[in-house]
């Protein structure tokens, strides 16, 4: 079953520019492999891979895409299956998803960010999960917001749950000092920190369970 989605390049005041890709994935899936492109094809270029992908529609994107018999056009390396080079969509983010979409996934090129909104029963799009084409170390991590002027955010970079964190600080039993605890409410990653140790980050497996789709070469459906 096909999964409708849009990838492509955020611009000003929540604008964007894309292209279709037929079997799309959600973002447990296409970060990883987004990820994967971005070191393993652009060798970090975020410039040039926002500008490959923008260059056609797709049917799936793939690490190592083989050639096959039905398809009419043979795979770009390093990136997947082309479908067509048909017109490119450009549209805002507060405007309707227009179109049987499911996902929207926009680099932000400066910032080497990936920002996935999900398709809402009511055609709009709501922001999921924003996530870094290079990991960080920290656990939480600050971020301006996507449109300009608004506040900033905060995300997990385990599973990219944004503004999902709960915070406890108690007096420490210690007897000096606060213990406090920060975890995010969507994967269950924590940082728990006291006056006496110090702090402890758990990061939670993300994906929770194995995916389903894809197998050991990168590649999608």
């Amino acid at each position: 079953m096909s999964t409708p989605t849009l990838i492509g390049v955020a611009a000003l005041r929540g604008r964007y520019t894309a292209r279709w890709i037929q079997f799309g994935e959600s973002p447990e899936i296409l970060v990883p492999l987004l990820r994967r492109i971005w070191t393993d094809t652009f060798d970090r270029d975020t410039d040039a891979m926002g500008t490959a992908l923008l260059a056609r529609n797709w049917w799936s994107l793939a690490v190592n895409p083989k050639p096959r018999r039905w398809n009419q056009q043979p795979p770009v390396p390093g990136l997947g299956y082309p479908a067509d080079n048909d017109t490119i969509r450009r549209g805002a983010l507060r405007e309707d998803v227009g179109g049987a979409l499911e996902w929207l996934y926009l680099l932000h090129l400066d910032q080497r960010r990936l920002v996935a909104y999900e398709a809402t029963v009511h055609g709009r799009w709501l922001r999921h999960s924003a996530h870094h084409l290079d990991p960080v170390e920290e656990l939480f991590v600050t971020e301006p917001a996507d449109d300009e002027g608004g506040p900033e955010m905060t995300v997990c970079t385990v599973c990219g749950a944004v503004d999902e964190i709960d915070h406890v600080e108690v007096p420490s039993m210690a007897g000096y000092g606060y213990d406090t605890a920060t975890s995010c409410t969507r994967c269950g990653s924590s940082v728990a920190t006291d006056p006496m140790f110090g702090e402890h980050v758990t990061r939670k497996p993300w994906p929770p369970h194995a995916p389903t789709t894809g197998d050991a070469t990168g590649e999608t459906r």
